[in-house]
């Protein structure tokens, strides 16, 4: 808010000196020291350039001649080579109050910017229930789109189901096998069997469903895949539902079988001469690869083939897409699957992905750019695994020895906010251990209580007095520093969401909400003997009521962008 309207004054005012010219995108941040006012701005180094003056002459002329009808800026100062250093009036300041409370709810969200994002988080294998490896990546891709949308972008959150394939089969057969001792037959698990108890379970409604039907028939895979994949689905959705996360796509990789899309997008690399066959891929004979690399470890089905020359497009080497035999490699129905997001009309896609698929990076832009597509449109958002700890000690999973801790689980045991706070707090890079002891704490060293505490103490203020509403003349009483503060960070909350949904960083609102907080607090505490909230001075009560009621929803706004409930009541421990 403040921002804009910043710019606004800075371009007329560049326009009314030099009206011949092309005003740049003007850019206004907060600067690191506050002694440097409220906003800097280099729009006059700039302009050096295309009106042939020194900057500090530029910036001179500026801050002589602003357009400020409304004086939003007090003064202003020229630093350095020429930068404006500005500080606002606290009238203008005074003004966001107002406006929090005349906007409400929507304070923060911005106007429909007609672009289309495409989200794909989550996309677990239908095999079994979502486990803690599936957590951080699912929140993160969750708030991202939450946040997008408060942005003014048009979401569409989608999850690949990996329904094809040899898992899905494996699958199948394991409900089989599960199913056959169901009716009394002695079984041996496949060492590559899901052996989880989730296993019996689907095995249990495909008797309850169909009797002994498949016993004795060869043909029995496909229904024993079909239920598998619909009833671990069901599970998915009502564990994602339970976490605050909904999807408005759940698109098939089966689907893409089913309509050809396989043949076709090796159809389109040979129209366009980027395949070749050869033994192994060009310049790669004298390639050493790591033993444990899993180029390493497939290298012998990567023996002879159909190559795509990934090579031209920034892959550090061509890729096999159909083996000897004639069959596609799983990277094939990848590569369709994002061509048809492109075919969608997307403006942006966005893939969340675990940090262990990084290389898929680089080779998938290839495959892109190898399709004649704009792969500038394509975002990764690479997810860092989590260490979970308690009691001091490692928590571990995995599915294929049936020993997951499922997420559903883990949610009702630790709750919702605290599961999303805490994957939530820092960068999708950063590697962290979740302190589950810690998470449970009733204290300020608990990250998620510390933040709806803050919420709940100023819903509490307001409880022990009426609030009748202010005008200018009441909020000119707001004249300390700290509330001059407060005020400039939540004039600042609109570009905070802006920020954080351009780089894909949802801590950053997180991280807003701990210094929005942290400064009440230290307000509160400062002045709770000297310069009270409620007070025998009426008007001065009134105005600094306002003052936490545009908190509060400032407050309440930034925790629900990114699923986050702000209760109006909580206990101390």
């Amino acid at each position: 808010m403040i921002k804009r309207l910043l710019n606004q004054i800075l371009t007329d005012t560049v326009l009314s000196l030099w009206p011949e010219i092309t005003v740049p995108s003007v850019s206004v941040e907060l600067p690191k020291n506050p002694d440097h006012g409220d906003y800097a701005c280099n729009i006059a180094m700039i302009l050096a350039k295309p009106l042939g003056l020194p900057p500090r002459e530029i910036a001179l002329k500026i801050t002589q001649n602003l357009k400020d009808p409304e004086s939003v800026i007090a003064s202003a100062e020229i630093a350095g080579p020429g930068f404006m250093n500005l500080k606002l009036s606290n009238a203008s300041l005074q003004k966001v109050i107002p406006e929090i409370l005349k906007q409400g709810v929507n304070y923060g969200r911005h106007a429909k910017n007609n672009q289309k994002v495409l989200v794909e988080f989550v996309s677990a294998n239908p095999t079994g229930p979502l486990h803690l490896g599936h957590a951080r990546p699912a929140f993160l891709g969750d708030a991202v789109s939450r946040l997008l949308k408060a942005a003014g972008y048009e979401v569409t959150r989608e999850f690949y189901v990996n329904d094809a394939g040899n898992q899905v089969q494996t699958l199948g057969r394991s409900v089989y096998a599960r199913y056959c001792e169901l009716f009394g037959q002695k079984i041996e698990l496949a060492k590559d069997a899901y052996p989880g108890e989730y296993i019996i379970e689907i095995a249990k409604k495909l008797k309850a469903l169909d009797g002994d039907k498949w016993l004795t028939r060869e043909d029995y895979l496909p229904r024993c895949m079909e239920i598998g994949i619909a009833e671990n689905l069901r599970d998915v959705r009502e564990t994602l539902q339970s976490a605050g996360i909904e999807f408005d796509t759940w698109y098939s990789e089966q689907s893409l079988h089913d309509k050809n899309a396989i043949s076709k997008v090796i159809q389109d690399y040979l129209d366009r001469g980027m395949l070749y066959e050869a033994q192994q891929a060009i310049g790669t004979i004298n390639k050493v690869r790591r033993d444990e690399s899993k180029s390493a470890q497939y290298a012998h089905q990567q023996e002879g083939g159909t190559f795509l020359k990934t090579s031209q497009f920034g892959d550090e080497e061509d890729r096999i897409i159909l083996r000897k035999n004639g069959t596609p490699v799983y990277l094939v129905a990848d590569i369709a699957y994002h061509q048809e997001k492109f075919a969608r009309g997307f403006d942006r896609l966005i893939d969340v992905f675990g940090a262990d698929h990084s290389g898929h990076v680089p080779r998938m832009r290839a495959c892109m750019r190898a399709l004649g597509l704009d792969d500038k449109k394509l975002d990764f958002l690479l997810v860092q695994m989590v260490r979970m700890l308690k009691d001091g000690q490692e928590m571990r999973f995995s599915k294929r020895s049936g020993q997951i801790i499922e997420l559903r689980e883990f949610i009702e045991d630790v709750g919702v906010d605290v599961v999303r706070v805490v994957f939530l707090m820092r960068s999708a890079n950063t590697q962290f251990d979740f302190d589950l002891d810690l998470a449970l704490k009733k204290s300020s060293e608990n990250p998620v209580f510390y933040l709806q505490y803050g919420h709940a103490r100023m819903a509490t203020i307001l409880t022990k007095a009426q609030f009748e509403g202010v005008d200018s003349q009441i909020l000119s009483r707001l004249t300390l520093p700290e509330e001059r503060n407060m005020l400039k960070k939540m004039a600042a909350y609109p570009e905070i969401i802006l920020s954080a949904a351009k780089s894909l960083e949802p801590h950053r609102v997180l991280f807003y909400c701990q210094d929005l907080i942290a400064e009440f607090h230290a307000y509160f505490t400062q002045y709770r003997h000297t310069e009270r909230i409620i007070s025998d001075d009426l008007e001065l009560t009134q105005a600094r009521l306002g003052l936490v009621m545009a908190l509060k929803q400032t407050l309440s706004n930034a925790l629900s962008t990114l699923g986050i409930s702000a209760p109006e009541h909580m206990e101390h421990d």
